[in-house]
């Protein structure tokens, strides 16, 4: 039995606790601490939480694969149902990441500037004479939701009901480990949704140089499986969704919370960019990722074995004191881009571009509109779940203006 089986007395960690999604930093810290390789007896999965130990997991994708999702219960037929090149190695990764990292590179984002800042000034303008709003309920599901579905070709009607789906899927009951009836009947209503929305656009695809009709083109040519471009389409409406709205509700906290930080923001809205890296290092939306055991290996004297899931603690690793000055503190002139919240290697997420620009540009114009927002702290509502931590209702409020 190896020893961190027997040397976690001092720590109990579960992620699954919605007491913890509150506030889970002291765990964190207890755990790089005294347990920086943690199984839980419980559920059966390891967690690394120091920085060193997560970069090489995320290098070593011989011993750590993707392939049962990045979930931490396990998941062993993670593409039985639509495939996600998220859920893949290579040479599958490579491929399908070849087709798409092309079409979200920075110089090909930043054309979406214009229309995201337009969104996000239309979303805030009908609030400003009331002074209040929910942010998240309001704006920030909104407007990543828009955006992601311009690039999948989502309708405007639909684009709630896709929302809601991406919001039960990821959903977990207090301490549910695995899934509900809820997580299920959501992937599929998703997957229905996505069947019928490529078997539509296919039929009548012009050659349109968009994300979606890229990934169309590759079915047709026979890269792709219409499985494969479903699973495409699941994973957008999530991992675009989900993510950049929580981060956007995480932000506009941390800077409320660090009013300093939030004026030197608006004396200064050059420093916008370095603000966006420190809300990723410091309270960033996704906290942990997946991953299974593919070879016995052993870290810092812990056996880990093959089969056994382990889980990429990212959000621990982005506070490690042995890796970051001050780590524990909100400094937004910090800007380092040295962080884990968009992973590392070559599953590093294809979407980076897309969340920094959505991000900025929604905090840019906040902080322009209503820079003296408050933030009502007894309404403030999280979303639960081990991966993606964030709000789903901010109220807000702030001088009315017209």
């Amino acid at each position: 039995m190896s020893s961190a089986r027997t040397n976690t007395t001092q720590v109990h960690f579960d992620p699954y606790d919605h007491a913890v999604h509150d506030d889970p930093y002291p765990y964190y810290a207890r755990l790089r601490q005294h347990a920086p390789v943690y199984y839980n007896e419980e559920h059966g999965y390891w967690l690394l939480s120091k920085w060193d130990d997560c970069y090489a997991a995320f290098r070593d994708v011989a011993t750590f694969s993707s392939i049962a999702g990045p979930a931490l219960e396990a998941q062993q037929d993670a593409n039985a149902g639509y495939p996600m090149f998220i859920n893949m190695d290579p040479p599958d990764h490579t491929r399908i990441r070849k087709l798409i990292q092309p079409l979200m590179l920075p110089q090909r984002i930043k054309v979406l500037e214009q229309y995201i800042r337009d969104k996000a000034v239309s979303l805030l303008t009908p609030h400003l004479g009331n002074g209040y709003m929910d942010l998240t309920q309001d704006f920030a599901a909104l407007l990543p939701m828009d955006v992601i579905s311009t690039m999948i070709h989502v309708p405007e009607p639909d684009q709630d009901m896709v929302r809601g789906w991406a919001d039960d899927l990821i959903y977990r009951e207090d301490g549910q480990f695995g899934l509900n009836e809820r997580n299920i009947n959501a992937y599929f209503a998703m997957g229905n949704y996505f069947d019928e929305l490529a078997t539509e656009m296919s039929e009548k695809l012009q050659g349109e140089d968009d994300i979606f009709s890229a990934v169309l083109q590759a079915e047709r040519q026979g890269q792709l499986t219409h499985k494969d471009v479903i699973g495409f389409g699941i994973l957008l409406a999530i991992a675009g969704n989900e993510t950049t709205t929580k981060l956007i509700g995480n932000m506009s906290y941390r800077l409320w919370q660090h009013k300093d930080q939030r004026q030197l923001l608006i004396n200064d809205p050059s420093l916008m960019g370095k603000a966006v890296e420190e809300t990723l290092r410091f309270d960033g939306s996704t906290q942990m990722i997946g991953r299974q055991v593919m070879k016995d290996v052993e870290i810092r004297g812990c056996k880990l074995k093959a089969g056994e899931r382990v889980g990429l603690c990212i959000i621990s690793a982005s506070r490690d004191e042995e890796k970051f000055d001050n780590a524990n503190s909100f400094d937004i002139t910090r800007g380092s881009r040295d962080h884990m919240a968009f992973g590392k290697g070559i599953h590093s997420c294809v979407g980076a571009s897309l969340a920094r620009l959505e991000v900025a540009v929604c905090m840019e114009e906040i902080l322009r509109l209503i820079p003296d927002y408050e933030i009502d702290e007894a309404g403030l509502q999280r979303t639960h779940n081990p991966n993606v931590r964030g709000f789903t209702h901010v109220p807000i409020s702030f001088t009315p203006r017209k």
